[in-house]
């Protein structure tokens, strides 16, 4: 599904190799008081990057100036993250999977801080080989946050989680949107800047997505609901893919796993189809996903956007390893592009996450009993978006 560009195979690839060796590098002594190095690099100010530079670094493929930018910024954004994390309740912060990920984020700091600035050809390429292990190495960061707070997270307010989580996935998304698009210098590929698709038509990714999701949940389920793609079919926009590609996952599971448990629940015997318009506007492009999958109760739909907020059944959490979807998705996850089928309840949240970085949307119109309409609408990327839009 995601073999889009040769940098996403190659993400890909690595996600199923095993971890480089920077995460085997872990702080001895938890909570460590490297505070001063830490402490000094959260303290500096973040450079913000428009969007509009980013693109100009795209087209003129100048991959020196911009790993000088990022030697310079992204240390001080994992800084951030070491130093928010440190700050969590000491029960949170010990849960496996959170210290899990802080040792990640303070191996991650160590390293990029510490290596030379490049100055030529040959350093940018070291440092560019530094920062795709790097990459590979943070795949598992949003599962293993999911199941840390799934753990431990009664021990926050909700409020607190929320934030944290909030600043959190915002600061990784911005980390990788700057290292992913320095890594896709390197490829030359007709209709694209750095990670950006000049040329993305909407409708051939969801119906990639569709078809995929579709299989799996035969597999899981032995049957899947058609689809259908009307409206603006031959829509086309700029776009990071890799961004809608894990929307349209998200929401593409929740319609099957929906509709088909809907089915089993009130004896239909066929599933309705998927709906999915497209619609594209002068700035922007909305697409409705529409399912007769039951909607989403009263009780329950003010809470969908909650950290770690799922209506699967308890057993099913148990036994996700056993689960097709969670598996495969599991892998997907660490491309970026794809997230649990269902139990970890990061979903929704990061997609709505995903939908708002560049100014969109994502807005969902329940009909308690019969199914769901899920809105998402995002602009196409250009350098007139506004100018103090900063990744």
């Amino acid at each position: 599904m995601s073999a889009k560009t040769p940098l996403a195979v190659r993400l890909l690839q690595r996600a199923h190799s095993p971890a480089p060796s920077v995460t085997a590098r872990r702080c001895l002594s938890g909570w460590k008081a490297s505070s001063t190095r830490v402490e000094e690099y959260a303290k500096a100010p973040i450079t913000p990057v428009t969007l509009s530079h980013l693109l100009e670094l795209g087209k003129t493929r100048n991959a020196l100036e911009s790993a000088q930018l990022l030697h310079k910024e992204l240390p001080k954004r994992l800084a951030r993250r070491v130093r928010a994390i440190q700050k969590l309740p000491f029960i949170v912060g010990v849960n496996p999977w959170i210290k899990k990920v802080y040792e990640l984020y303070f191996d991650s700091f160590e390293t990029l801080s510490n290596i030379p600035a490049p100055l030529d050809a040959a350093s940018e390429k070291d440092f560019a080989d530094t920062l795709s292990d790097l990459v590979a190495s943070h795949h598992d960061v949003i599962p293993d946050l999911a199941k840390g707070f799934r753990e431990s997270g009664k021990h926050m307010s909700k409020e607190e989680k929320t934030r944290f989580l909030d600043d959190m996935i915002h600061a990784r998304i911005a980390i990788r949107v700057l290292a992913e698009h320095h890594l896709a210098l390197k490829d030359q590929i007709s209709g694209w800047i750095g990670i950006v698709n000049t040329r993305l038509f909407p409708a051939t990714l969801i119906r990639s997505t569709a078809e995929y999701v579709q299989e799996l949940c035969e597999i899981n389920y032995g049957s899947a609901p058609d689809f259908e793609i009307d409206g603006d079919v031959d829509t086309m926009m700029a776009y990071i893919s890799v961004h809608l590609d894990y929307i349209f996952m998200e929401l593409l599971k929740n319609a099957n796993r929906a509709t088909v448990e809907h089915s089993f629940r009130v004896g239909r015997r066929a599933h309705p189809r998927i709906q999915i318009t497209i619609a594209q506007g002068s700035e922007d492009v909305t697409v409705r996903i529409r399912d007769q999958g039951g909607g989403i109760s009263p009780e329950d739909l003010p809470r969908v956007f909650e950290y770690s907020f799922t209506t699967v059944p308890k057993m099913e959490l148990e036994e996700e390893d056993s689960n097709i979807f969670s598996t495969q998705a599991r892998l997907n996850m660490q491309a970026g592009i794809g997230g649990p089928i269902a139990g970890l309840g990061f979903g929704l949240p990061m997609s709505r996450i995903y939908a708002r970085y560049f100014g969109g949307s994502l807005d969902l119109r329940s009909v308690s009993g019969h199914g769901l309409d899920v809105f998402l609408r995002v602009p196409t990327i250009t350098q007139s978006l506004p100018t103090n839009m900063t990744i």
